[in-house]
């Protein structure tokens, strides 16, 4: 068997470079070497995190958050995203939301799967069991840090179910969270200006 010696590649100098940059560096490296088939790998907290494949009803209030944005999304040149990832300074958070609205549609790169910050309106989340802090805690916070105008949340481990609304983003995050019980209404204000229709929410078997 022959043996090949390659000189060793000089490592790149890193020594300008704040610590965090170089732990989402090789974290953003890692995720681009490993195979994590059609799982979400997402970066929170400095944290590599592989979220296992959904439950079927998890499936269908994404169906549903999509209905219910569709129309005014089509009217409006927008375009509502279900597999992109946005990167959120000042966290440095990188998500997989499992749905966006993204304004001007014709605008956005069709080869890049990192959807670009300024053209997102509004990200949702439907609470997964794995990720339940991060989607009530940790994604807001970073969305509404980042400037995201509206965050949307599915909870299906509130009793009763709820969804909930994050606005106002600012310098703590989101200002206002307004909730509602599954059958109630929940307006999202201009420029979407759209009722939520919770009545219609499938609730889960």
């Amino acid at each position: 068997m022959a043996v090949m010696h390659v000189p060793a590649a000089q490592p790149p100098d890193w020594s300008d470079v704040p610590p965090e940059s170089l732990v989402i560096k090789d974290l953003l490296d890692l995720r681009n070497r490993i195979d994590t088939g059609r799982k979400r790998a997402e970066i929170i907290e400095g944290r590599l995190v592989v979220s296992p494949m959904p439950v079927i009803w998890h499936e269908r209030a994404c169906d549903w958050l999509h209905n219910q944005v569709r129309d005014v999304s089509r009217e409006r040149g927008w375009f509502v995203d279900r597999a992109g990832e946005i990167q959120l300074p000042p966290t440095s958070d990188l998500i997989v939301p499992d749905l966006m609205v993204l304004s001007d549609a014709d605008d956005l790169p069709d080869l890049e799967s990192l959807r670009p910050l300024d053209h997102v309106l509004l990200v949702a989340e439907v609470i997964s069991r794995s990720s339940i802090r991060e989607d009530r805690e940790v994604k807001p916070r970073a969305c509404g840090l980042a400037g995201v105008p509206f965050y949307v949340l599915v909870d299906r481990f509130t009793e009763p179910m709820t969804v909930s609304l994050f606005s106002a983003p600012g310098r703590n995050g989101y200002a206002t969270v307004s909730t509602v019980q599954v059958g109630g209404k929940l307006q999202v204000p201009a420029p979407f200006d759209v009722t939520l229709d919770t009545a219609s929410l499938p609730l889960p078997r």
